[in-house]
């Protein structure tokens, strides 16, 4: 076995090279050709077959020039199909390095030519790259559409090579949208029509998304069969990207499997040959997969070794996409080594970038240049029409103005009159009714407003029936004079509330978030505070897990709440439960689905709560919270807030303010003093939010110790 597969892999890199050298020898002759050509359409012609064998190549940059060339001595001599095939060159380029705009405008250019032209297999083939395009970006209907387009058009024409392109890629769709059946169904059709005219490009694209298909539905055999395939014709071909791109697919399944050795074979083999023919994004593809299987064996010195290899590949051709890989892998990497520092750092790298990917601005910007061009197209469609009916009509007018002039007139007449005297009398009724109209709206209006001041009025005595059960932050300054409390209620009254008591050498926090804000909010507030009244203040319960245990009981049985009761209510409560001890310098906390911010000694810490909320639709009173010990030293600084702040839409994305971006804004204030914090983040919540909708409560507490 050893030796067959020895000589298959031996095999292989004597194609390889071949290849290789056979490439390069048409660009040498086609070089040589270029020299002697005149300029005429031949030379265009000849350009561009240079720029394809630089793309096969994966020498973009020369690929790019050579298109451009091409598009520019098509202009010198008004050669159309040389313009639309330069365009198409140019837009399949920047397709491959990933520069979706660029891409996508030069294909609607070849497009528009070639419908000017009436090309209707050039036609066919633009509206599949422009639908290659969309599915690059994830725009999956819109994708769908134009390989729709192409379809219908190459079967117009009977274009098999194009209708096997068309079913290929929108079975490809239906892979992505997870419809098995379709998908099967129309790359079979695809891999039937490309075998009957013997299209070997063809039936290595459907056997690979064949081959995609049975991995998703977990049928591995079928799977690495289509790939081998799919193989098997890329080698005849000579397909060096094709080739790799069945090594890397039959490595992943590998992997599935648990075959790590094995995987790892075929990974190796991908990435030898992306190295030769110099593809950036291939390598570090290649390079990601083999980290992440050295990962799975334990080797984590060589998983190392190729993850960031793959992440500095990645950042110098700056796809995002493969940051984003290395990043998620790399922190997976550190998670097996239990340094959870740095899993966690690449982990928000992770998730930040993954933000930004397919992001609103960059597809809003490809649909309006769609949107653009078939307004364009349109515009024409219509002026053309509107020539031709307006012939047709002056030339009707013309025979027939004489005829019917008096006719008309006479009709406009009689019809001018009873309309007159309709009008005359639809005018009087309508003011009759209008005027009744009118009394009616006035009395319902003021109806409303009475109704309105009343509600409004209720509401208000209830805000300072609220503002007067709250702590004073006088009395909390009187305590903790470094401290401040931003609090901001969505509507009157709050949903938010914070709770303030001092027990000897103790000082108890309390900072919550009720279910729902304005009335229903308040509501809950009140009993919350209230119940901790009675448990700390009465029963003198100074331990935060128990504080919360006895809060808890006492909302499950206040609000008749249980968990195997379908129809009872969900109201609750998420909250944080602070105790500060002043004499011993150290602080408890607990927090029931609630987390805050501890800077001591210059160090940032996260306290994180239990998972459980106090209360809710599956309210049990026999959950036990936990509680945490932290020594502090003086000066250490405690945050905590619900998540109206972090929730909050704005910014130029118009997007959440987040965590991970609220934790930089406290770290940037920890060298001011706790009014010029509060400043800061009343400035930076307003400035985020602009112009924009509070979309909830806002509560933040800062107490320096």
């Amino acid at each position: 076995m050893k030796k067959a597969l020895l000589s298959f892999s031996i095999c292989i890199l004597i194609l390889v090279s071949c290849f290789l050298q056979a490439q390069q020898n048409k660009i040498d002759s086609l070089q040589n050709v270029l020299k002697t050509a005149k300029e005429d359409t031949s030379m265009v012609k000849t350009l561009n077959l240079i720029c394809k064998q630089y793309m096969v190549n994966g020498n973009y940059k020369l690929a790019i020039e050579y298109a451009q060339r091409a598009e520019q001595h098509s202009k010198n001599i008004n050669y159309k199909k040389g313009m639309a095939a330069s365009y198409n060159n140019m837009g399949s380029t920047y397709l491959y390095i990933g520069d979706y705009e660029n891409a996508l405008a030069n294909h609607q250019k070849s497009l528009k030519i070639r419908i000017e032209t009436d090309d209707k297999k050039g036609e066919a083939a633009s509206y599949n790259n422009i639908g290659n395009i969309y599915f690059s970006q994830g725009l999956y209907e819109k994708a769908l559409e134009c390989h729709l387009k192409n379809l219908k058009i190459s079967e117009d024409i009977n274009d098999k090579q194009l209708m096997a392109a068309a079913h290929n890629n929108i079975g490809g769709i239906y892979n992505i949208l997870g419809n098995y059946n379709v998908a099967l169904d129309q790359l079979s059709k695809s891999l039937k029509i490309s075998e009957e005219i013997g299209d070997k490009k063809g039936m290595s694209n459907s056997n690979v998304g064949l081959g995609n298909v049975f991995e998703e539905l977990g049928n591995y055999e079928k799977a690495l069969e289509s790939h081998l395939k799919g193989l098997k014709v890329n080698l005849e071909m000579g397909d060096k990207q094709g080739i790799s791109m069945c090594y890397n697919n039959m490595g992943n399944i590998y992997e599935k499997q648990g075959k790590y050795a094995k995987a790892l074979e075929y990974q190796l083999k991908g990435l030898e040959i992306n190295e030769q023919i110099g593809g950036k994004q291939g390598i570090a593809t290649s390079y990601n997969n083999v980290g992440n299987i050295y990962a799975k064996q334990n080797k984590l010195k060589e998983a190392f070794y190729y993850l960031n290899q793959s992440l500095i590949i990645t950042k110098e051709i700056g796809s995002k996409d493969g940051i984003k890989d290395a990043y998620g892998s790399l922190s997976e990497l550190y998670n097996r080594e239990a340094d959870y520092k740095q899993a966690y750092t690449y982990h928000k790298l992770y998730s930040d970038i993954k933000d930004t990917l397919l992001n609103e601005q960059s597809s809003k910007q490809i649909a309006e240049m769609n949107t653009k061009y078939d307004s364009e197209k349109k515009d024409k469609e219509l002026i053309k029409k509107d020539a031709e009916i307006s012939k047709q009509q002056a030339e009707t007018e013309k025979q027939n103005l004489q005829r019917n002039a008096f006719i008309i007139g006479f009709a406009l007449v009689l019809v001018l009159a009873f309309f007159i005297f309709r009008g005359y009398r639809q005018k009087q009724n309508a003011n009759k009714l209008l005027e009744e109209k009118n009394i009616l709206i006035e009395n319902q209006k003021q109806l409303v407003e009475e109704k309105n001041l009343k509600i409004t009025d209720s509401i208000n005595y209830a805000k300072r029936i609220q503002q007067a059960i709250l702590p004073s932050q006088e009395l909390i300054k009187t305590c903790f004079p470094e401290s401040f409390i931003f609090f901001r209620p969505k509507d009157i009254v709050s949903g938010d509330f914070y709770w303030f008591s001092e027990k000897g050498d103790k000082f108890i926090f309390a900072i919550a978030d009720c279910t729902g804000h304005g009335v229903p909010g308040a509501f809950m507030s009140m009993i919350g505070n209230t119940l901790l009244n009675e448990i700390v203040n009465v029963k003198n319960i100074f331990e935060p897990a128990k504080i919360l245990n006895e809060l808890n009981k006492g909302i499950v049985h206040l609000l008749n709440q249980s968990c195997n009761d379908s129809t009872t209510q969900d109201d609750g409560m998420d909250i944080t439960i602070i105790a500060i001890d002043k004499t011993i310098q150290e602080i408890e906390f607990a927090g029931a689905n609630h987390f805050s911010y501890l800077f001591n000694n210059s160090q940032f810490k996260t306290l994180n709560g239990d998972v459980f909320s106090i209360g809710g639709m599956f309210g049990r009173a026999d959950i036990n919270f936990t509680s945490q010990k932290i020594k502090i030293e003086k000066g250490s600084t405690i945050y905590l807030f619900t998540d109206g702040f972090v929730d909050q839409f704005g910014g130029e994305e118009n997007k959440k303010f987040l965590s991970g971006r609220f934790e930089t804004l406290l770290q940037t204030l920890q060298q001011k003093n706790m009014e010029h914090q509060i400043e800061s983040l009343i400035t930076a919540f307003d400035n985020w939010k602009a112009h924009n909708k509070q979309l909830d409560d806002v509560l933040v507490m800062g107490i320096k110790i």
